[in-house]
């Protein structure tokens, strides 16, 4: 599914915030003050280069073992 109803958009989050943060709340109505408040959270992005490595073998340890699929975020 691309597009939802309420408009949300992809926000980045400061660590802290990821517990306590609700999806629906940000949307192209709110993420935009949001930015004004706190500012570019992507601005240094380029100095965090992370493998990806670890996860794909992750993944395919999970595969291997039968794991799981993630199920899907229940619409609401």
């Amino acid at each position: 599914m691309r597009g939802l109803p309420d408009a949300r958009v992809s926000t980045p989050l400061p660590w802290d915030e990821v517990p306590d943060v609700d999806p629906r709340d940000l949307t192209i109505f709110t993420v935009p003050q949001r930015f004004a408040e706190l500012g570019d959270l992507h601005a240094d992005i380029d100095d965090h280069v992370f493998d990806p490595a670890p996860l794909l073998e992750w993944a395919a340890r999970d595969e291997r073992e039968g794991g799981e699929e993630p199920e899907p975020p229940a619409e609401g």
